[in-house]
């Protein structure tokens, strides 16, 4: 059984043969009775229809509803005690309920029954004359609507998992997808890095050519075909951008993706009128072009976040601690809606955190408050993790 699910939602067949035990052992005590009375006509025929009634449950449900109201009525006229027949009426029409017959219609149907029966018996149905007939209709009845509720419990503790099945399996989903479409734009960060060192590879290629003395021919061959090879290289990965761009998403204007750059991205969010508190080092570290790109996109987000979903000032702060890693670190008020500061439940959290891990690096983010937290701390030289 599943922690927090109520037993009677997921044991129901449990139940079920509890109760077609007690019917069997309620059914046996009849049949010494009926044998120790004498064999009477009523007493057999009674116990005969209630026994096809219990039999017949689980395959035919609508002729064991007939059998079981029939049999204490059938009894009680041919002068036989219904009271053992009308109590495994009621019983069976927990399960009958339980089972997805309709529950007004096997209540009517048990509770009229038990009452004829007992009337009959008794010579009235007044509850001052005789108690045990409205006892027994309203036992039916009772019955009834447990069996009919324990099923709609069931049904919809069934329901409630499936949704939260697929809400889980939905949120997995858009976390992968938002891990894939940030693994393809570090990648196109890469690409215009590496494309821009390959381009100037070229160029100093060219350039060391045009400066060979003459007669050195053999040098000249092999920087054409060195030169040969950093153009192919840069076809190749133009083509890899194409691929990367076939979305049709790409936005030439944005920002190229370079911590040189953070100071200038901190202007455009205060132009836009955000507050910002900024503390960037005077002495640029020099990073890897992955490293330098995830610098930039982490503190792109973090200010994207904090303006759709801050409020008040946003305080940024990098450091470089020690020579291998730098410390990035982002603070801004939470909005009073509770917002934790991502975008697209939680997507944009993903992509920092890809973005980091990515190169070797960290990205942590909590809530303290009404303050929303955002530490990345990234090497230097961004070597991909292992």
């Amino acid at each position: 059984m599943r922690m927090g699910t109520p037993m009677w939602t997921v044991g129901p067949r449990v139940l079920e043969n509890t109760l077609f035990v007690i019917m069997i052992l309620a059914l046996s005590v009849e049949f010494i009775r009926v044998v120790s009375d004498g064999n009477p006509a009523g007493g057999w025929v009674s116990l005969l229809l209630s026994a096809a009634g219990v039999a017949s449950i689980r395959t035919f449900p609508p002729f064991a509803l007939v059998c079981i109201s029939a049999g204490p009525i059938a009894g009680a006229l041919l002068g036989w005690d219904p009271i053992t027949t009308w109590s495994v009426a009621c019983f069976a029409a927990l399960i009958l309920a339980l089972r997805g017959l309709p529950a007004v219609l096997t209540g009517v149907v048990v509770s009229v029954a038990v009452l004829t029966a007992s009337g009959v018996a008794g010579g009235s149905i007044v509850p001052s004359v005789n108690p045990g007939a409205s006892i027994g209709a309203f036992a039916a009845l009772v019955t009834t609507t447990a069996g009919s509720s324990i099923r709609a419990h069931r049904k919809y503790w069934f329901e409630l998992e499936r949704r939260t099945h697929d809400a889980v399996s939905t949120r997995a989903a858009a976390v992968d997808r938002a891990i894939a479409e940030e693994r393809v734009n570090i990648a196109r960060d890469l690409h215009d890095s590496v494309g821009h060192h390959i381009a100037v590879v070229s160029m100093h290629l060219g350039s060391a050519e045009v400066h060979l003395p003459s007669g050195a021919d053999a040098a000249r061959i092999d920087l054409d075909k060195a030169r040969a090879g950093v153009q192919a290289v840069l076809r190749e990965t133009q083509q890899i951008l194409t691929v990367l761009r076939v979305d049709g998403e790409s936005d030439s204007s944005a920002p190229t993706a370079d911590h040189h750059r953070i100071t200038e991205l901190v202007a455009t969010y205060r132009a836009a009128g955000m507050e910002i508190e900024s503390s960037v080092p005077e002495e640029d570290r020099e990073m890897s072009p992955s490293a330098s790109a995830a610098a930039f996109r982490i503190v792109q987000e973090s200010l994207t976040n904090a303006h759709r979903h801050g409020a008040g000032a946003v305080s940024l702060t990098i450091t470089v601690p020690d020579e291998g890693e730098v410390v990035i670190e982002i603070v801004n008020v939470r909005s009073r809606n509770g917002s934790s500061g991502t975008t697209g439940g939680g997507r944009g959290l993903v992509g920092m955190r890809e973005r980091a891990t990515s190169i070797g690096g960290t990205l942590d983010a909590k809530a303290e408050g009404e303050l929303f937290w955002v530490r990345a701390t990234l090497p230097l030289d961004g070597r991909p993790a292992r």
